[in-house]
């Protein structure tokens, strides 16, 4: 079950911003789309898994770094895999590149939750031990994001029907566009994400209001997502580079 999954999405208008650049809800979509693409193809998707187990898939953290922005009519070429299941987590890896020039990487923490309670379910218990596959996994793991203190007020969203996926909450992309308009970045010409990091503790559900704080150092963007009673629902780390 351990394999490698190739596959490629050409970069459209569609997903890219004003100044030609792919939006990083976009980087984000194509790495999601990947690794449900993977896991169908070898029988652990979202059908398979709900059928003879009720579990689901949900990400909880991710995290990208891009060695340049990716462009208008580019083709994105993607490898992914994922580790051995340790518990309830699930990592996956993934690589990217543009006509054989390694542009970037990413890394993701998932776990497998009952499709009713969401409660956490023991992943190598549904998915098995596995065996890592040999130099290619990545040495990095993700743990929470260190938030700095006297964040600011920027702004409120509302949750809408445009932005929910299947379960009924904001889909796990959208939340870089909610930090990216947290931060302004229209104002921020000739420069791209050169790397995102996302930590979900909570669903955002349709119809729900959620509140914008955020705080830059240097080159570096913190954006948080709390609800009316300050409870946290999303950390993103957002670091800047010039083109």
């Amino acid at each position: 079950m351990q394999t490698i999954y190739e596959t490629e999405y050409p970069v459209r208008v569609i997903n890219t911003d004003m100044f030609g650049l792919c939006r990083p809800s976009s980087v984000m979509d194509f790495l999601q789309e990947a690794a449900t693409e993977h896991a169908m193809q070898i029988g652990i998707g979202r059908d398979a898994l709900t059928t003879q187990s009720r579990a689901i898939w949900m990400l909880v953290r991710l995290k990208y770094v891009l060695l340049r922005p990716l462009r208008s009519d580019e083709i994105l070429q993607i490898k992914t895999w994922y580790r051995p299941p340790k518990g309830a987590f699930v990592l996956r890896d993934f690589d990217l590149f543009v006509n054989g020039e390694h542009v970037g990487y990413a890394i993701s923490t998932w776990v497998l939750a009952d499709m009713d309670t969401h409660s956490l379910l023991k992943a190598e218990e549904i998915l098995g031990s596995g065996e890592a596959l040999e130099g290619k996994a990545f040495t990095e793991k993700l743990g929470k994001i260190p938030m700095p203190k006297g964040m600011e007020a920027a702004g409120e969203r509302r949750i809408g029907y445009s932005e929910t996926d299947i379960n009924g909450h904001a889909n796990n992309t959208r939340y870089a566009d909610y930090a990216c308009d947290a931060v302004h970045f229209e104002e921020l010409a000739g420069h791209y994400v050169k790397a995102l990091q996302i930590t979900y503790s909570a669903e955002c559900l349709a119809g729900q209001t959620i509140y914008m704080l955020q705080k830059r150092e240097g080159d570096t963007y913190y954006v948080r997502g709390v609800d009316k009673d300050s409870k946290p629902h999303f950390d993103i780390r957002m670091e800047v580079a010039e083109i």
